[in-house]
């Protein structure tokens, strides 16, 4: 190459260096405390969950804007909890990628020093915590650490931070670097108190009869069953709400309204209530699946576990096809 050619692939080197050198001063722990903080919403909060210090936390921001140049935590929003600004989120969604690969070395490394592999980390949600995993731990037999969380998206999120290896989910998924194989159909059915007038009939609930009852949302899946419902004209009556299957069965037994359950989330032994499946076609199923991120290389243990996961989705009995992978 001649010299000419050479000295300016040099200087080219040197000005994109200098241009953006001021990436190489973010440190791993600038990109923790963020993270701290966007989910705790406090410094407190958050230097209390990595052990350190208040102003800990807050250099650390603080460095971290200095370096970026750019705010990245909302702090006029007075006793709400601290928030991420646009440039905040953008860097957080990054840098939970860069945790995710640590966390995926430090057990890389874990298992070269002969500590074994970890018990595999599998995410849920309330209802398919009770209902569907302890036959899936059954049928799996392997170790597993559980963590329960109220919302399949807070799963999604974990997992993508590289805090779990599975969750149990419902598809389809956001999008995102994250893969799905489909367990079962989890058809919707009609809960009633025992001795309801409609409950006596012991027939599947029509679409009209579902517009005369006052009915008790299931906080997870009422943007799904409000949908459906209004397909078919009816504006739902919702007078109470619960998060779980069992809080909302509970106050259908105490004659405080009506509610449509996914089955998986729904306890059929229960005297107090009675279950109905609905008309066809009235709502449909939610897809419950095993998710993983793309982000991780995937575990050898995981295909043991969505076999086993399905074999229990056919045990509490979804009263479904088992959908193909």
């Amino acid at each position: 190459m001649p010299p000419r050619c050479t000295a300016l692939r040099r200087l080219l080197v040197v000005t994109s260096f200098m241009a953006g050198d001021w990436w190489a001063g973010i440190e791993m722990r600038h990109l923790v405390a963020l993270d701290a903080v966007a989910r705790e919403g406090s410094f407190r909060r958050a230097a209390t969950r990595l052990g350190y210090v208040q102003s800990a936390i807050s250099h650390q921001i603080a460095a971290l804007e200095g370096l970026i140049g750019k705010r990245l935590i909302d702090r006029s929003r007075g006793t709400r909890p601290l928030a991420l600004t646009p440039a905040g989120e953008i860097l957080l969604a990054h840098a939970d990628a860069l945790i995710a690969r640590v966390r995926a070395a430090q057990a890389d490394l874990a298992a070269l020093d002969g500590e074994g592999v970890s018990a595999l980390r599998v995410g849920a949600t309330p209802d398919l915590l009770a209902r569907l995993v302890p036959s899936l731990l059954r049928a799996y037999g392997a170790p597993v650490t559980l963590k329960e969380s109220p919302a399949s998206r807070l799963l999604l999120a974990a997992l993508i931070r590289g805090e779990l290896d599975l969750a149990l989910a419902e598809a389809p998924l956001p999008k995102g670097p994250l893969d799905a194989v489909p367990l079962c159909a989890d058809s919707f059915v009609a809960v009633l108190q025992a001795g309801a007038p409609l409950a006596d009939r012991r027939r599947p609930v029509a679409c009209e009869e579902l517009a005369r009852l006052p009915l008790i949302a299931h906080a997870p899946t009422r943007e799904h069953v409000e949908e459906q419902l209004r397909v078919h004209g009816v504006q739902p009556r919702f007078v109470l709400e619960a998060g779980t299957g069992a809080a909302v069965q509970g106050l259908v037994a105490a004659g405080l309204g009506a509610a449509l359950l996914p089955r998986l989330a729904t306890d059929e032994r229960r005297q107090e209530t009675v279950v109905l499946e609905l008309e066809p076609g009235l709502i449909a199923s939610r897809t419950v699946a095993v998710v993983w991120s793309r982000m991780e290389p995937p575990r050898a243990d995981a295909s043991t576990f969505v076999e086993a996961a399905r074999a229990a989705c056919d045990r509490v009995g979804s009263h479904e096809t088992l959908l193909a992978s």
